[in-house]
């Protein structure tokens, strides 16, 4: 065996393969959207189907995303570009995004949040964290969605709130908790909620760190996903 071999670092390996992977997926999710988009299936069995291939699709596509971003994490390769955004205008935008999915299985998505509200964050990141928690409430959501943002104190907050059974005790977390929930008797990793713990915990002012909370205080006592920036 070569020395380079012998020396290879398999993390890097993985982030290469998973790099890779990600690009594929993005192709296969770009011809679902151009099938369930076809005037001929509108409406129909196969676009629902075709949807709901979509949507885990692009659940697989975030979580290596979020690899890659922990990985450069890790070897501190990641940076945040903090910029000046409208809530109101993001929350928006992720609510285009996965009304088609959402309208399929008549789920409701309400959006709540004063429409001057500013925040000072890396819009592609916190996105990407509401992308993931929607993703999240509608795998468990009876029929309603609700996205919302206010200033609390020195914080922006952004909820995802659904409708749902709730968290269970073993995700339930606050304040600057970022350890992983990992649950091996489940399966559940809770690679969403760790991302968006250490994505917050990278925006700063001054002494003040951003966090994440997760609750039972959504919808009639449904899931609620709490994001406070500085």
């Amino acid at each position: 065996m070569s020395n380079d071999a012998q020396n290879l670092d398999f993390a890097t390996v993985i982030a290469s393969a998973v790099h890779d992977m990600k690009n594929s997926l993005t192709l296969l999710l770009d011809t679902l959207d151009d099938a369930a988009g076809e005037q001929s299936i509108a409406a129909t069995l196969l676009q629902e189907k075709l949807l709901q291939a979509q949507h885990e699709g692009k659940r697989l596509n975030r979580n290596l995303i979020q690899l890659l971003a922990l990985y450069r994490l890790e070897r501190s390769q990641l940076f945040i570009n903090i910029t000046e955004n409208s809530v109101t205008e993001l929350l928006e935008d992720v609510a285009m995004e996965s009304r088609q999915l959402l309208d399929a299985r008549s789920i409701k998505l309400e959006i709540d949040c004063e429409s001057g509200l500013i925040g000072f964050f890396d819009r592609e990141l916190i996105t990407g964290i509401v992308n993931t928690i929607i993703n999240n409430s509608y795998r468990y959501t009876k029929n309603t969605i609700r996205l919302s943002g206010e200033n609390q104190g020195d914080y922006l907050c952004i909820h995802i709130e659904d409708n749902g059974p709730g968290y269970p005790d073993k995700m339930l977390h606050g304040g600057s908790n970022t350890d992983s929930p990992i649950d091996f008797q489940t399966g559940s990793t809770g690679l969403g909620l760790y991302f968006a713990a250490q994505v917050a915990q990278m925006h700063s002012n001054g002494k003040r760190h951003g966090y994440t909370e997760t609750s039972n205080a959504g919808i009639n006592k449904g899931g609620r996903f709490s994001l406070f920036l500085p």
